[in-house]
């Protein structure tokens, strides 16, 4: 699969499968966005933390799997961390995906 971070003008971060498309427009499946989730503000704030993440639904009032985007509305395409892939192909796929070999279930096991 082609999972790509797709940056907007608009600043907005989407996470999708690129599907071919023309010079002009970028084409892409199942896109969702991605959320920054600051820390909770009765907690202490620790520098050294990493901020949580999260996906969200993008255009969430349409039922379209696919959309068009103008290329002129897109500042960056971008390869995705691995964790990012893993867990679009946990939402969008119907294939559970192993994050080890020690998950797997063998015959004889």
């Amino acid at each position: 699969m082609n999972i790509k971070i797709i940056k907007l003008l608009t600043g907005e971060e989407l996470l999708a499968k690129v599907l071919p498309s023309g010079n002009d427009v970028v084409k892409m499946e199942n896109p969702v966005r991605i959320v920054v989730i600051p820390q909770k503000p009765n907690m202490q704030y620790d520098p050294n933390r990493a901020p949580s993440i999260g996906f969200a639904p993008w255009a969430e009032f349409s039922d379209d799997k696919e959309f068009i985007v103008d290329k002129r509305h897109v500042l960056a395409i971008i390869t995705p961390i691995k964790q990012f892939v893993d867990q679009y192909n946990t939402m969008f796929s119907k294939l559970v995906v192993p994050t080890g070999i020690n998950n797997l279930i063998l015959p004889g096991q």
